[in-house]
């Protein structure tokens, strides 16, 4: 099940992503990876990650990683195979929500709670974007990450029972 409860209540940065790859939706079609201008997202860039999306079987590889992203993860995951990579595998909830894009061929939105290496309560608005190659069929996903302190108004119960709310690691 794909999630947009909340975007319009995301961070903005997230919402800046998403209405780009809004933008490059022209007749209600998924952009192409090809229509992806960098330059456009420039300020974004920092908080973005690019996946390629191989099949038979399955797997996702990092090959853009943001340095905002980079700096609050545990490691640098790009190049590997999530199939291979502790805690992005098959049935992790991060590869879910991959497979869900690929699957379901829409975007995702998550508010989730952070899980790395920094001590401070954060949490992460997240929306990952299929995009097409020329035949057609997604092979890559756009992803925008924003890392946010975690204020008093969010409260445990509200994490807990959320939805949206998953816990996987950036």
């Amino acid at each position: 099940m794909l999630h947009f409860k909340g975007i319009e209540n995301s961070s903005s940065l997230v919402q800046k992503g998403f209405a780009y790859w809004q933008s490059k939706c022209t007749d209600g079609e998924i952009p192409r990876w090809s229509e992806i201008n960098p330059m456009e997202i420039k300020s974004l860039l920092p908080n973005l990650v690019a996946l390629h999306v191989h099949y038979d079987p399955l797997d996702f590889v990092e090959r853009i990683t943001g340095d905002a992203i980079l700096s609050r993860s545990h490691a640098n995951s790009m190049g590997q195979n999530w199939r291979d990579y502790e805690g992005r595998g098959p049935g992790s909830a991060i590869w879910n929500v991959m497979e869900e894009v690929v699957t379901h061929k829409q975007p995702s939105f998550h508010s989730i709670p952070y899980v790395g290496p920094h001590q401070e309560f954060m949490k992460v608005d997240t929306v990952a974007c299929p995009l097409l190659n020329e035949d057609g069929k997604i092979t890559r996903i756009l992803t925008f990450v924003d890392y946010l302190p975690t204020d008093e108004s969010d409260s445990i119960d509200h994490l807990i029972t959320n939805d949206t709310s998953r816990r996987f690691v950036l």
